[in-house]
């Protein structure tokens, strides 16, 4: 308690000062607790994502019917996830210098668990830290991080017309102009070079500074369009748990899925687009389900993306924890005389 006390009554006098006498600014205080504060964050903000929904999951695990279907679930969204790190490292690979995969591993999930924190500055904050400690450069990062964002949303857009046919029927046509403009970045990926710095213009930041080639931007579109075909399929198992046909409800729980996650990613108020995401999903779900099942289909699947999220990323952490090198043999003191 004395040590405490005396810690603490002291530590504006012996506050780290600069060469010129003055205290440390704000702003490298907040840096340095940075590596604090956004762990912290990022469990408050899990935590906020699973509040309230556990007695739903509760119930549904307790069928014993419901448990195949569950599994599948996770399993599908975590095959997702796995995707969307190949379509953030293809990126990486094409406009960055080669960094090894444990490293890019580590900075993708550290940044990709940061999204359950409201606003999506906290992930670009990561991955410019990491990325910068492993020999990234800040514009490279940034730009990476944007088009990274823009591809996701544009094929998110794209898959997401496969639900409308069943959701508002004829009118529907329309929303083919995703897939159409999707289709036209993948013949012409540098087009998504403007649209970055379009993007970068309002949110009142320089452009990209560095382009990728067309072929890492359309490996890039691939597999980001490959990470929402499956994660839909996690929905698809819920609904047909639920009572949904399998037939019809497949293209409207893929479709679906990709039009509210892409939508809703652009409210970047939310962590990871809490409840405008579900009020989304519920108009497509709809088609195939009651309004109740459709309503416990929609809080499912976001417990299951959650768990499936944290399980893949909090795996990949441990899996990629920096390896300590061996301590080095103590030398002796005086070296022993070589006998005769």
């Amino acid at each position: 308690m004395t040590a405490t006390t005396t810690a603490a009554t002291t530590a504006p006098a012996s506050a780290p000062t600069d060469p010129a006498g003055t205290p440390p600014a704000p702003r490298g205080r907040l840096r340095r607790a940075l590596p604090v504060l956004f762990p912290v964050a990022v469990v408050t903000g899990i935590g906020f994502a699973l509040y309230d929904r556990a007695g739903e999951l509760a119930a549904l695990v307790l069928r014993p019917d419901s448990v195949p279907y569950l599994l599948a679930a996770l399993a599908a969204n975590a095959v997702a996830v796995l995707f969307s790190m190949a379509t953030w490292r293809t990126l990486l690979a094409d406009l960055g210098p080669g960094i090894p995969g444990r490293t890019a591993t580590r900075i993708y999930f550290t940044s990709y668990l940061g999204k359950y924190v409201p606003g999506a500055v906290w992930g670009v904050l990561a991955q410019l830290r990491m990325g910068g400690a492993a020999g990234v450069s800040g514009p490279v990062v940034l730009a990476v991080f944007l088009l990274n964002l823009i591809v996701a949303v544009l094929t998110g857009l794209a898959v997401g017309p496969l639900a409308a046919p069943w959701t508002i029927g004829a009118e529907a046509w329309w929303l083919v102009l995703p897939g159409a403009v999707t289709v036209a970045f993948a013949v012409r990926p540098g087009l998504l070079h403007h649209l970055a710095s379009a993007a970068a213009g309002l949110a009142r930041r320089p452009a990209p500074a560095t382009r990728a080639s067309d072929r890492g931007m359309r490996r890039a579109m691939a597999s980001a369009t490959a990470s929402w075909a499956v994660g839909g399929l996690h929905l698809w198992a819920l609904a047909v748990m639920l009572g949904a046909p399998p037939l019809t409800a497949l293209p409207v729980c893929v479709g679906g899925f990709a039009l509210a996650t892409a939508a809703a990613s652009l409210v970047v108020v939310l962590p990871d687009g809490w409840g405008a995401r579900e009020a989304l999903l519920l108009l497509a779900l709809t088609a195939v389900l009651p309004w109740q099942e459709a309503t416990a289909a929609a809080v499912a699947s976001r417990v299951v993306c959650t768990l499936s999220e944290v399980l893949v990323g909090g795996a990949a952490l441990l899996l990629t924890l920096p390896r300590r090198s061996p301590a080095p043999s103590p030398s002796p003191a005086h070296p022993i005389p070589a006998k005769d």
